[in-house]
């Protein structure tokens, strides 16, 4: 864990944070969405697509903020 806190500093820590709450946030989001298609399949159609849009779309962005953050600490 020492290491851990050595490598990686407070911003970095946070957005992997982040990062983990938006896998969090979008498998309760799927999973509540596949059982309510699972009720009334006529509601959404394309979940599996408004899904991967969204999952991408937000993990890019973190992801974009962690390389910035790296970029920033080795210049």
């Amino acid at each position: 864990m020492a290491v851990w806190r050595q490598t990686v500093s407070s911003r970095e820590r946070f957005l992997l944070v982040i990062l983990s709450g938006i896998f969090l946030f979008q498998c309760l989001v799927f999973a509540w969405g596949f059982h309510a298609c699972t009720k009334s399949p006529q509601l959404c159609p394309d979940i599996g697509q408004r899904y991967e849009t969204t999952f991408q779309s937000m993990t890019a962005a973190v992801i974009g903020l962690l390389a910035g953050s790296a970029m920033n600490r080795n210049e």
